[in-house]
């Protein structure tokens, strides 16, 4: 046991002299260069993931709408409170609930499990920190040594202009409006009218030149909230007929034909540029969804197929990392990534570490990302994140799986040198 706490202690100290790249953020707000956001702890607990945890205990699905004082510079923290507080007692065994107790000790010196009076206090220090964003938020980037943040922020398919000036922070775009056929978000890209199917494709085409020429680093879908994944080879007649009926005229069934067809063409075109594409798999945030819709190997035919295009499968497919994990295994162009999974639940990062580094080379892994909007929300997950590597890697030297030396190269290579290669950094 003693050897297992100094190796893990070891690799930990290892890990501050890396340098880390955060591969899944959607910190919008708080890097905008006027940042219109204040903070209080009502919202620090209700504006992330816990929020599903407190749903499923009960609190209103809308409660949130509550926070539309923190907009309006006003203060009604009292009343959020009072209403939020009795179900934060029912999830404070969830790991939703625990890692945001690290941030909260940390950064802010609180010790407790629970709260009585004194969250008001604690309550006003978030909020103040909150008044200095961005800057708040870049201090943060240094204090955890974080060298790039993939930001996940734009649905226009055009990297995000507001944000605050800084080279660690990087941009994927999402083409998800392209292939749901959304005409509101092409229009917008697009000041030419669009009539045919090609012209469809030739704003496709403009704005993967647009977002390549204003720095995307890569590509993102998020439409496993949206349907299923699995994206079947549809010949261009059968979609152009589609186009030209008019997609709010045809049958939802019709439109997924169309949404297939151009996820092959958003395929074809992170090819042509060289860019990487993340997607989601797995869990979904928030409460009410279908998670068999999120199975990563509904995306098999895609990675065969596009083998110039690095898939980045997110979230470790999870529940299904396993599957994630064999199609990193199976594919060379398929990366298996645990961004949001460390606190999704530690036990199960624990056993998709451990065993991805069993059967996928280490330089497939990608180990972490924060996947939060609230800049002390990514400063827990890596907190934790760094843990649970350390801990498997320090397992796997104990097991005599690994040297020391060995787990150092890992911890290096999932932490952060992959992603450098990979994305081009």
């Amino acid at each position: 046991m003693e050897k297992m706490i100094q190796l893990k202690k070891d690799i930990l100290e290892y890990m501050e002299c890396i340098k880390i790249v955060d591969h899944h953020e959607h910190m919008w707000e708080v890097l905008f260069k006027d940042c219109p956001r204040e903070i209080d702890l009502p919202f620090f607990f209700t504006r992330g993931y816990l929020e599903s945890d407190l749903v499923s205990a009960g609190l209103p699905s809308n409660f949130s709408k509550v926070f539309s004082y923190l907009l309006e510079g006003k203060d009604r923290s009292e009343e959020a409170w009072s209403q939020l507080s009795p179900y934060l007692k029912r999830v404070k065994n969830t790991v939703y609930y625990q890692y945001l107790l690290i941030a909260l000790r940390d950064l802010y010196g609180y010790e407790h499990e629970e709260f009585g009076d004194d969250w008001r206090e604690l309550s006003e220090k978030i909020r103040a920190n909150s008044r200095k964003n961005p800057q708040w938020a870049l201090s943060l980037l240094d204090k955890m040594g974080i060298r790039r943040v993939i930001l996940d922020i734009a649905d226009t398919g055009m990297p995000s202009e507001k944000i605050v000036k800084d080279e660690r922070l990087v941009q994927v775009v999402r083409m998800d409006g392209f292939i749901m056929g959304d005409m509101n978000v092409i229009r917008a890209l697009r000041d030419e009218p669009i009539r045919s199917l090609d012209d469809y494709l030739d704003a496709l085409d403009e704005t993967f030149e647009k977002a390549v020429r204003k720095g995307a680093v890569g590509i993102k879908s998020g439409l496993a909230y949206q349907r299923i994944i699995e994206y079947r080879e549809v010949p261009k007649y059968k979609a152009e007929r589609i186009f030209t009926v008019g997609l709010s005229n045809v049958s939802s069934g019709e439109r997924r034909v169309f949404q297939d067809f151009m996820m092959h063409e958003v395929c074809k075109r992170c090819a042509e540029h060289g860019l990487p594409f993340q997607i989601h798999t797995g869990i979904q945030a928030g409460n009410f969804n279908t998670i068999s819709n999120a199975n990563p190997t509904y995306l098999t035919n895609l990675i065969r197929k596009y083998r110039e295009v690095k898939f980045d499968i997110f979230h470790g497919g999870y529940p299904y990392f396993r599957e994630a994990g064999i199609l990193a295994k199976y594919f060379p162009n398929a990366y298996v990534d645990g961004c949001w999974l460390t606190h999704i639940s530690p036990s199960a990062y624990r056993e998709a570490l451990n065993e991805w580094l069993e059967i996928v080379p280490a330089t497939k892994i990608f180990a972490w990302g924060g996947d939060h909007e609230i800049p002390e929300h990514t400063y827990a997950s890596l907190k934790l994140a760094k843990e649970l590597v350390a801990e498997v890697l320090a397992f796997k030297v104990i097991d005599g799986r690994f040297s020391k030396k060995t787990a150092y190269w890992i911890a290096e290579r999932i932490m952060g040198k992959n992603a450098e290669e990979v994305y081009g950094f």
